[in-house]
């Protein structure tokens, strides 16, 4: 009798798979298995390679048998899963219908998900915009004035508050009557007129803020009723009416640093003059420039990926990435609720198909990464801990693969930044980095 297999198409991408292996297959290994025993096993009153083979199947036959079983399990679905061509997408779950014997065939199963079979979109469907951008002296003066900014004296002030001074303050926050510990807060820190990266929510609420400090002195007490955005993560405070109370616990006046050879040896530059600052700040913009223009053409092919190819993704690799972000989440201390639940899902969705489309593209174009690639990608990232970032990927399998992933993520967005439509966009500097 030959080994058979047959396989069996379930719902949506699950796959099962019907192994029968001849009692002859289980009867050799177990046998060769027993001879490896007698030449190795070592027990009392017995040299090595001298045990008798009763007592070595009375001691061990229960392991043979168990180890034997395993490695025709294994053998065997990996054949039978080469042989019909079926790349898992989940752990199979193994049964076992007839137990293996030196008198009994061994029947069993394996239930399994499959990576979806769909054909890519061709690449030229792709359109993105690139952006163009030439950095003039008032970007230049902008970032300089930035990092003065980062860098200001704060002196403590008993004047009233004005734009541009540092706030200490404790807030409550109360729908109806009832203090809300998500929307209250101590020693909360902000500047007077910064502007505010962020959600919808977060800049109209850093706004009412400023406008309720400004020209109060410390120790001032402040209330005010502020209307939560509907979307706002958390629904049961989402367009609620909010009744704040502010208290104004410092006070900061701030100094710019004066531009001098005394400031920029802060920054790490000794010696150098307002030119050599200036040639410094332009690098690093043009370093950054780099970067965020990468970024955005990124996120822009992944989002075209996205539109042109749909397809059904594998239950477990949702549930696995949807597990890893809801664990990155909780570990920032946030609660999940309902809409939080949902957009993570979204999320999960988008990185699992992106991961599938990146596979299939990384073997349609035969892009790998060797460890050499990761080396040289190291050497060439102009970071002062080359080598101990060379040994750690050395030393570190996580670490390496991490830099093989990111080297065979490069290689597809090159790739297909050749082959689809690009329109030339000239945009400022703020509009990209921003």
């Amino acid at each position: 009798m030959e080994k058979t297999s047959k396989i069996n198409k379930l719902e949506g991408l699950n796959r099962s798979i019907d192994i029968t292996v001849p009692k002859q297959e289980y009867i050799t290994i177990f046998n060769n298995s027993v001879k490896e025993y007698k030449t190795k096993v070592k027990l009392d009153g017995f040299r090595v390679g001298k045990v008798p083979e009763n007592v070595i199947m009375k001691k061990y036959k229960d392991k043979i048998h168990f180890d034997t079983v395993n490695k025709i399990i294994e053998i065997s679905l990996s054949e039978a899963l080469s042989e019909n061509k079926l790349h898992t997408a989940s752990p199979p779950k193994l049964s076992i219908q007839n137990e293996v014997s030196f008198e009994s065939d061994l029947k069993f199963s394996a239930e399994f998900e499959i990576y979806p079979l769909f054909q890519l979109s061709t690449l030229d469907k792709i359109s993105i915009e690139e952006s163009e951008v030439d950095i003039t002296d008032e970007d230049i003066n902008e970032v300089i004035n930035n990092i003065q900014k980062q860098n200001i004296k704060w002196e403590k002030s008993n004047m009233a508050a004005k734009s541009g001074d540092k706030i200490i303050i404790d807030y409550d926050g109360c729908i109806e009557g009832k203090k809300i510990e998500d929307i209250s807060g101590k020693n909360f820190t902000f500047i007077i007129g910064d502007k505010i990266k962020g959600d919808n929510a977060t800049s109209k609420l850093y706004q009412a803020f400023y406008q309720n400090s400004l020209n109060e002195k410390v120790g001032a007490e402040k209330k005010f009723t502020f209307e939560m955005t509907t979307d706002y993560l958390k629904k049961e405070i989402a367009g609620k009416v909010i009744d704040y109370t502010i208290n104004i616990k410092h006070i900061y006046n701030g100094t710019l640093p004066k531009l001098d050879n005394k400031f920029y040896k802060t920054l790490g530059l000794d010696k150098a003059t307002d030119e050599i600052f200036k040639q410094n700040v332009v690098e690093h913009m043009n370093i950054e420039l780099e970067q965020r223009k990468r970024s955005v053409l990124s996120a822009s092919i992944n989002d075209e990926l996205l539109k042109h190819n749909d397809f059904e993704i594998p239950k477990n690799m949702l549930n696995n990435e949807k597990e890893n972000i809801k664990n990155q989440y909780q570990s920032m201390m946030k609660d999940l609720d309902e809409k939080s639940q949902l957009e993570l899902e979204k999320i999960a969705i988008k990185r699992v198909k992106l991961n599938i489309i990146y596979m299939k593209l990384a073997q349609e174009y035969n892009i790998r990464a060797s460890d050499n690639d990761v080396y040289d990608f190291i050497e060439k990232s102009n970071q002062p801990t080359q080598n101990e970032l060379i040994a750690k990927a050395k030393e570190d399998k996580n670490y390496l693969n991490q830099i093989k992933n990111k080297i065979i993520e490069d290689g597809i967005i090159n790739v297909i930044k050749n082959k689809c439509k690009t329109k030339k966009v000239k945009k400022n500097f703020s509009e990209v980095v921003n």
